[in-house]
């Protein structure tokens, strides 16, 4: 499953997560995120207010919940599940157009 991941960085700890994030490499990002079980479709950011949201995919919410709790001190996130296209509209033909 995919879930889309939003935050924003607490403006108290705004230079402390930027330390942090600055300070892994891509590997580290990535294996953090694999430890909870969680893999990375896409990041994005927006530096100038402190938020962002990323895609994420799963095939257990607790992972997202365990990734959400490492970032906790430091940003508030919410996560919500999200599709593409394709079973989108396989859900639709299936349920609404009937």
């Amino acid at each position: 499953m995919l879930f889309q991941i939003d935050y924003r960085v607490f403006e108290s700890n705004r230079g402390d997560a930027l330390r942090a994030f600055g300070s892994f490499t891509q590997e580290q990002l990535e294996s953090l995120l694999a430890d909870h079980g969680v893999t990375l479709v896409g990041r994005w950011h927006s530096l100038g207010d402190g938020t962002g949201t990323m895609i994420v995919e799963t095939d257990d919410f607790n992972n997202c919940s365990q990734f959400q709790l490492a970032w906790a001190e430091v940003c508030d996130t919410t996560v919500k599940p999200v599709m593409t296209d394709i079973p989108l509209r396989e859900a639709i033909q299936e349920h609404f157009l009937q």
